[in-house]
């Protein structure tokens, strides 16, 4: 079984859950959820899953980034997030500022 689901949700909860792209009020969002369910899995026990959704503009200004589209896929906001950081390392590098990446550790001392 295959169906996209649309979860309406507000900074208290889920709202409620469409088939169809629902309307909204002031302060909630929509969350587009593709659900597969395969055959062998349908009967008990009741079967638990995650889903996580993080602010896909975080680290960018998106003030010039022009939404044609009101649903985004976690792929093109990591798209837009990685072409938003290189221009802004070019408009630094044609100004004179040398970028370096740190270095990721592990927390060891």
């Amino acid at each position: 079984m295959k169906q996209t689901i649309y979860l309406r949700a507000d900074r208290r909860g889920v709202i409620g859950m469409t088939k169809g792209l629902p309307s909204l009020y002031k302060d909630e969002i929509i969350i587009k959820v593709n659900v597969e369910v395969a055959d062998k899995v349908f009967g008990n026990p009741v079967i638990e899953q995650k889903v996580v959704v993080q602010d896909w503009a975080s680290d960018i200004d998106v003030q010039d980034v022009q939404m044609h589209q009101n649903i985004i896929t976690q792929e093109e906001a990591e798209m837009i997030r990685e072409k938003r950081l290189e221009r802004m390392r070019e408009i630094l590098e044609n100004q004179g500022y040398t970028i370096t990446k740190e270095e990721e550790t592990d927390g060891g001392v």
